[in-house]
């Protein structure tokens, strides 16, 4: 291997890995592996992979060899000493555990550094090593072979393209394969979300988009850590990041959450099944990368204002966040239906709503009280279908329901008899409660008195469930 395929695999795997544990420059990590491993030909490195000359400590429980190093613990004078080095079974792997080891306390002033020497300064002061040249001897490598091209990726990057870079590097990865361990273990390890531990056998699409915001230091202003994508909706409206309208123009780094019970008509407000980060929007075209689509970290194209988008959470970037610019604006009378049927909610928020969309709010007023005073809005599904979204939460509940209900037409006695007769149909197919509380625990029943009518709704008893839930927990 020449010194430049060297530097090039080194920097592959960092540039994979610094992000999840919070560093931001490239270069000096490089030129370690250079000056440690002696370009990868020393014995520690090319026969047992340790690229940086890793001592076991106290908290290695792996492999390990004992080899002979030396040391400079007076200036000028070197010690030779036999010691226990970690052993790794790949170059991956040696890297990975480079990030690993400064994970130690005494180490934790090298996260968000971006000059390459304050990074080598601070880590020989924390006494990563004795060399009295070791700053020195890394910066001469950083300027010989110009590895700081390798930061302008880390530093230059704008904080929206970052997780999206971050989930880039997944695309095409198995279900259960390390990498796909590596993105649990991400979210796991963050302690963002203490509500569930996910493993390989969740649905993990959520999981991605968290990780990937986790991984790139930006929780901070995506505070929607969740393995459930409807929980993660309630967390972004909680936070004010959270655009319901299927029109909004999305930017990079913005994340979509789908519906694919979305019936294409009006503002679907349903229970949301999945979740991506927007890449690129070009003309009416949104580019989305997902996890867990096909099992596995992939793309999507889907045009802007289509069918199956629930909404989106637009986290607030350093660079400020993206101007809600509808596509194709919809007629006032339209829009106006819409308010009726209760896609647009009330008071400020539907006027909020409806300015950020685009819209004239006056204009859509006066038109939602002309047809609510002089027309009868047409019912555009049938009385079974609308008990079925009754009981699939999208409709509300008590007197809310009822308002929406009548608002679009529906005669709610008779959409109330569906509902309950379908409810009674379903008991003698409904899951066991064990079944049924772990879906609560994974998010797919909701929270509080939501959850509760959901169940109830759905022919189950609250408390039961609630109490197995506890159980599992």
């Amino acid at each position: 291997m020449t010194n430049q395929e060297f530097i090039e695999q080194v920097a592959k795997f960092v540039q994979k890995y610094a992000a999840q544990y919070g560093i931001k420059v490239h270069s000096p990590i490089i030129a370690q592996a250079i000056l440690e491993s002696g370009w990868g030909n020393s014995k520690l490195a090319a026969r047992y992979h340790n690229y940086f000359g890793l001592k076991c400590g106290t908290k290695w429980t792996g492999k390990s060899v004992n080899m002979t190093t030396q040391e400079e613990y007076t200036v000028g004078t070197l010690t030779t000493i036999k010691d226990n080095f970690r052993v790794y079974d790949s170059m991956e792997e040696g890297i990975k555990g480079y990030f690993e080891f400064i994970q130690l306390a005494r180490y934790q002033n090298l996260k968000g550094i971006t000059n390459p020497k304050k990074y080598l300064e601070i880590i020989k002061a924390d006494g990563y090593a004795t060399s009295s040249t070791y700053v020195t001897n890394n910066m001469k490598l950083i300027e010989q072979y110009n590895l700081t091209k390798y930061d302008k990726g880390v530093t230059n990057m704008s904080d929206r393209q970052k997780p999206v870079n971050w989930l880039t590097q997944y695309v095409g990865i198995k279900e259960g394969s390390a990498e796909h361990k590596a993105i649990l273990k991400v979210f796991n390890d963050s302690g963002l979300c203490t509500r569930y531990k996910m493993t390989v056998n969740d649905a993990w699409c959520a999981t991605s988009t968290s990780a990937a915001f986790i991984a790139t230091g930006l929780s901070n202003i995506f505070p929607c850590v969740e393995c459930s994508c409807e929980n993660m909706i309630n967390l972004a409206k909680k936070a004010g990041i959270w655009v319901e309208n299927d029109a909004y123009v999305p930017s990079t780094g913005d994340v979509i959450l789908y519906d694919w019970d979305d019936n294409g008509v009006g503002d679907c407000t349903g229970w949301s099944d999945h979740v991506g980060i927007v890449v690129s929007v070009s003309g009416s075209t949104i580019k989305v990368i997902e996890g867990n689509k096909n099992d596995s970290v992939g793309y999507r194209n889907i045009a802007v204002n289509s069918r199956y988008i629930r909404g989106f959470i637009t986290p607030k970037f350093s660079g400020g966040t993206s101007t809600v610019i509808p596509s194709t604006k919809k007629s006032v009378d339209e829009v106006a239906k819409e308010v009726l049927a209760g896609a647009w909610g009330n008071g400020d928020a539907r006027k909020n709503a409806l300015t950020a969309a685009g819209y004239n709010y006056s204009e859509v007023q006066a038109a939602v009280n002309r047809l609510a005073g002089g027309k009868t809005t047409t019912p555009t599904k049938s009385i079974t279908e609308v008990a079925k979204e009754v009981l699939a939460g999208k409709w509300g509940n008590g007197d809310d329901r009822k308002k929406k209900l009548e608002a679009a037409g529906y005669n709610y006695s008779q959409v109330q008899a569906k509902v309950n007769e379908l409810a009674k149909s379903s008991t003698s197919s409904k899951k066991s409660v064990t079944q049924i509380a772990k879906e609560v625990i994974a998010g797919k029943w909701g929270n509080g008195t939501d959850r509760k009518n959901r169940l109830t709704a759905a022919g189950y008893d609250y408390t039961a469930v609630q109490r197995e839930v506890n159980r599992l927990l």
